[in-house]
């Protein structure tokens, strides 16, 4: 009877807990390209008609912005060259602009298989952490802005929520 009642428990409740839907909480930011799904709970703050930017901040107070739209919206895109080489292009056409009006840029990391690059350029106050990439035909610019996670946790943060949208 013992045995009866343990196979009758694992009936009910084994795939209940094998086809339950995935238990972490996203946010969903719709963009000028269709939707971004972010890892965790996001508070809009405002969106940038300019650039299509949405910015959004967690219980944390760490600020993210997004930004998804087509390629070919840019002046800088080349249809007759890759997707890594447009990245690039991207990223040296918005680096310029800051390095231009005087604050530091640096490169950290590229990825020509995932087809981005993460970089950063300091406000004088604190880091901005990018990571532009090709996502299909359009291109996401992925930003964290934040003082309470460093380089190393924002770099982690954009490359999941870069893959988990691509």
């Amino acid at each position: 009877m013992q045995r009866l009642k343990m196979m009758f428990v694992l009936l009910i409740i084994f795939p209940n807990y094998i086809f339950c839907q995935d238990i972490t909480d996203y946010s969903k930011v719709k963009t000028n390209s269709g939707e971004v799904k972010i890892p965790g709970k996001w508070k809009q703050l405002n969106k940038m008609d300019d650039s299509g930017q949405t910015y959004l901040k967690n219980k944390e107070g760490v600020i993210i912005a997004i930004a998804q739209n087509p390629k070919k919206s840019y002046s800088f895109f080349k249809s007759d060259v890759s997707d890594f080489e447009n990245v690039k292009l991207f990223y040296t056409w918005d680096s310029d602009y800051y390095k231009e009006n005087k604050f530091k840029t640096d490169k950290i990391k590229e990825n020509p298989e995932l087809e981005y690059i993460i970089w950063k350029y300091n406000d004088k106050q604190l880091d901005n952490v990018f990571l532009f990439g090709s996502s299909k035909n359009t291109f996401l610019n992925l930003l964290v802005y934040s003082n309470g996670w460093s380089e190393d946790e924002k770099i982690i943060f954009l490359e999941k929520l870069f893959i988990l949208n691509k």
